[in-house]
Parts: C-alpha cells; sequence; structure tokens
C-alpha cells in the first residue's frame, strides 16, 4: 500500500489504516487455520515490518532525514528500556527458537546484574550507571534479537551520532538526541496501536522494564497462552 507524507501528518488517520491492516491480516491468519494465540504475535511482526518498508521508502526518497545510527553504534544500547507485553512475548519466542541454553542462561545472569545496580535507584542515579548497563541482548556491539527488536528501538534512532556520544558521556539524565520524527511516529503509532488491541482484549498491556518482562517469560510455563487467555503472566514494578 503506497503511502504519502500527507498520510503520515494525519496521525489518526495513520493509525486507522494500520488498524484496518491488523484486523485483515487476522482475519487470513483465522481464514488459513491459524489458530489467535499464534497470529497474533505472527500479524505483531508483519506490521511492525510493514511499518519498517515505510519508513524505508520515505528515507530513501528523501522524504526523511536519514538516521546515522548503524551497525556497531550502541550508545542508546545501555538505557533502560520499556516494552508492551506483545513485544516481550515476541522477543520470548525468538530466544526460544534462536538461542541456546548456554546464551538463555546468560540472558538470566544479565537480568540478575542489571536488578542489582538499579533496583531502588533514582532515573538520575541509574543514568549515571549506564556504562555498567549494555543491553542484555547486546553483543559485540550489536544486536542480538535485531530482526524483532522493541518499537522504541526502532523509533529511538538519531540523526547525528556525534549528539549520542555527548549524551553516552554525559553525567545528566536530561540530555537528549535529535531523532528522526518520521520514525518515532511510525512505530510509535504502531505500538499503540497494539497497546490499545490488547486493552480492549482484557490483556496486559502496560508497559514494562525488557529485564523484568523477559524474566517474567521464562519463568512461565507457556507465558503466550496464558496471556491470550487473560492470564497475568507479567509483574508490574
Amino acid at each position: 500500500m503506497p503511502f504519502k507524507q500527507s498520510d503520515i501528518g494525519q496521525g489518526s488517520d495513520f493509525e486507522q489504516i494500520l488498524s484496518r491492516i491488523l484486523q485483515e491480516k487476522l482475519y487470513e491468519k483465522k481464514m488459513d487455520g491459524v489458530g489467535f494465540q499464534d497470529a497474533i504475535l505472527l500479524v505483531f511482526k508483519e506490521l511492525l515490518e510493514f511499518s519498517d518498508n515505510i519508513v524505508q521508502d520515505f528515507e530513501r526518497d528523501g522524504k526523511s532525514p536519514t538516521v546515522a545510527c548503524k551497525s556497531g553504534c550502541s550508545y542508546c544500547c545501555h538505557s533502560l528500556v520499556y516494552i508492551i507485553p506483545i513485544e516481550a512475548l515476541l522477543i520470548f519466542q525468538f530466544i526460544s527458537i534462536n538461542f541456546t541454553f548456554s546464551e538463555i542462561n546468560a540472558l538470566r545472569d544479565g537480568i540478575s546484574h542489571t536488578r542489582s545496580l538499579t533496583t531502588g535507584k533514582t532515573v538520575a542515579q541509574t543514568y549515571a550507571l549506564k556504562h555498567e548497563l549494555p543491553c542484555m541482548f547486546l553483543k559485540n556491539g550489536e544486536c542480538t534479537i535485531y530482526a524483532i527488536r522493541p518499537s522504541i528501538c526502532r523509533s529511538w534512532n538519531s540523526l547525528d551520532a556525534n549528539t549520542c556520544r555527548v549524551a553516552y558521556d554525559s553525567v545528566d539524565y536530561k540530555s537528549s538526541v535529535n531523532v528522526s520524527p518520521v520514525r518515532n511516529f511510525i512505530f510509535g503509532t504502531t505500538r499503540s496501536l497494539f497497546e490499545q488491541f490488547s486493552e480492549a482484549l482484557l490483556f496486559q498491556s502496560k508497559t514494562l522494564l525488557l529485564h523484568n518482562a523477559v524474566s517474567d517469560c521464562l519463568d512461565s510455563s507457556n507465558p503466550l497462552g496464558l496471556w491470550t487467555k487473560g492470564y497475568n503472566v507479567f509483574i508490574y514494578d
């Protein structure tokens, strides 16, 4: 489906378009015999890819500035990230398929490390520790779950790598970078749609810290199945 910059400018219109695609894709999966439990993650991933294609088209055509982010640049991967439950479940599905037993144990160690450094800390205190808090999915400067990375990681992309370095070196937690407005809007809208969709179905939908959400999934026997039945899989703190 072609998009114009004017479509992006109309927030409610873009959300309505995404909502229609969501319903259509869920119906297609149902007609193909895919159960809702499996369909919801498939559709979420497809809409993330759909949104990503829009962003790539805009940047390729010069309708949106190209971001400075590239492989090996990981300044922003030293922040506490908040995600929604369906993102945690997609990540859990990915690591269950692609990670080895030892890699999953390493994730558990990373979760424990993050908790030990951040529990009871203020935002400012946590920010001061960012050099010691690389994302547990960061390895050799690259994201090991890049294909299904959370919406916030897709949207918070800088237009100037130097400002990222300055913010990373700064002790001021209010330091900011100039991010891509198009990426921020598109992926923010996609995330908001699934948050609302989950809430409407009475599924857990509030934001969670990444490391806590992954931990909750690892500690559950069937997080996706329980979540889609309305059980509380995630412990908010």
